[in-house]
């Protein structure tokens, strides 16, 4: 029964997720060389032996193979699927077919094609992401603080429930999703959390001696922060932000500070210094509470026992906070609106995945986080239990952005080394010697290898870890 579950919840969300996502990708580069003029000679999902087949009237194959482990589009004249290497018998085609023949076409009808199977990707990503914010919105879990882990990383650190995150080792944070997006970027077990806690104090007024002299009224003792302004002639404008505290006032005994932001007097939401002035001279004989927030620097660090809380053997650093589930909100979108929140979030997923590929390259982040294949079946199935329909659609538009992005880093026998050689006959006005081609694939080839295999291995090592913990 156990082996039927993980059938239902791993084997078929992977095989589900990867179809559709290679489809996408072959489709583009499909699309792109039918409306250029090239004839596609094979679309395949899926490697090895063919289960299923069916040529269509302008002579494609569409098939399926037995190993799901990707796809390939071929064209006329290539003699491998990755376009890769000519076919050695295009010299034999008719002047009619070669003029639908990949090799023979201009360089910039080939940089469109290479280019169209990441662009789908793209666009595939940006239609889900559109989709789901559109129809659901976006849960919004602002980054305050409603609860810290006992013995984690933020109760070390001094972090209390109420805290609002401002940022993260200068990474600003708009809600828990970009927290978390935040520290495990981090590449050192510490970091400097900005935190804005909110406090409140009640305060008597008292004849404050103030320049030499006794003031006339009672006072807290605090001045408001002016803004500078170009108008001469202008009133001055008087936030409420502490710029001073007078020594022996009401406001340094209850231990206010300059750079505190008084945000309410007795309830009465405060936007400018003279209404607190203006209160204060109205209650002069009353006890005062005052609400205010005042912004602080927290070092954070992560140890041994702050780590491995996910129960694998890759480690990730968990701050130990929970948000406040009253503050949680729903953001609905219109049409307009959820295809630009879906064109962000695509973005924000690129920028991110770009910046841990180019942290591991100088060396500031491990190779750990590398997975393939079998991370993305443990993964779509991880989602498939726990997030359901809507989950699983985010994270196959989040594998999407990715398979896009991989597929544009300029290493051959892939899109972006196969954009890369276009742009260079591009620019050099003709075509590279076939066997300064054959050695360029060869070394890509290579390297491709050489990642799947480490990538497998980190997998298998992670497997392994989550198995036996």
């Amino acid at each position: 029964m156990a082996i039927l579950t993980n059938i239902v919840y791993y084997i078929v969300p992977f095989v589900v997720l990867l179809g559709i996502l290679v489809f996408v990708h072959e489709f583009g580069h499909f699309l792109a060389a039918r409306l250029l003029g090239v004839k596609v000679v094979a679309f395949s999902i899926g490697f090895g032996k063919k289960i299923w087949s069916r040529t269509d009237k302008k002579g494609t194959c569409w098939q399926l193979a037995a190993i799901p482990l990707g796809g390939y589009c071929q064209f006329l004249g290539d003699a491998d699927a990755s376009s890769s290497t000519v076919d050695g018998t295009l010299e034999n085609l008719t002047e009619e077919e070669k003029k639908g023949a990949f090799p023979l076409q201009k360089t910039w009808k080939k940089i469109l094609i290479v280019v169209a199977g990441p662009l789908f990707n793209y666009l595939f990503a940006v239609l889900l992401f559109c989709g789901i914010f559109w129809m659901y919105g976006k849960m919004i879990y602002p980054a305050v603080v409603g609860e810290v882990s006992e013995n984690s990383a933020a109760q070390k650190a001094g972090i209390m429930a109420g805290d609002k995150i401002i940022s993260v080792d200068g990474v600003e944070v708009v809600d828990f999703m970009a927290l978390s997006n935040a520290i495990q970027m981090l590449t050192e077990n510490t970091a400097e959390v900005v935190i804005e806690r909110p406090m409140s104090v009640k305060l008597q007024p008292e004849i404050v001696e103030a320049c030499g002299e006794n003031a006339p009224t009672k006072l807290l003792g605090v001045s408001g922060q002016i803004v500078e302004s170009n108008d001469a002639a202008a009133e001055k404008i008087v936030l409420p932000i502490i710029n001073k505290v007078l020594p022996n006032s009401p406001a340094q005994k209850a231990g206010l500070q300059k750079g505190d932001t008084l945000d309410a007097v007795d309830g009465k939401k405060l936007d400018l210094f003279k209404e607190l002035k203006e209160y204060v001279t109205a209650h002069q004989d009353d006890e005062i509470e005052l609400q205010y927030h005042r912004r602080m620097v927290l070092a954070v660090h992560w140890d041994d026992a702050d780590l491995n809380e996910d129960k694998s053997t890759q480690q990730h650093r968990l701050l130990g906070v929970k948000s406040k589930p009253e503050l949680t909100a729903a953001e609905t979108y219109t049409f307009p609106q959820a295809v630009a929140a879906g064109v962000k979030e695509t973005y924000d997923i690129t920028a991110m995945t770009l910046q841990g590929v180019w942290q591991m390259i100088t060396g500031r982040r491990g190779g750990e986080d590398v997975g393939g294949i079998i991370r993305i079946a443990e993964l779509s199935g991880d989602v498939s239990k726990t997030g359901g329909l809507l989950g699983f659609v985010y994270f196959m538009a989040l594998i999407s952005v990715n398979l896009g992005l991989i597929n544009l880093f300029p290493i051959p026998v892939l899109d972006g080394g196969n954009l890369v050689i276009f742009l260079i006959e591009l620019l050099i006005g003709r075509e590279l010697k076939p066997n300064v081609k054959d050695y360029i694939f060869k070394f890509g080839l290579l390297v491709v290898l050489a990642l799947m295999v480490f990538a497998t291995w980190n997998d298998i090592v992670h497997l392994i870890g989550r198995i036996f913990n």
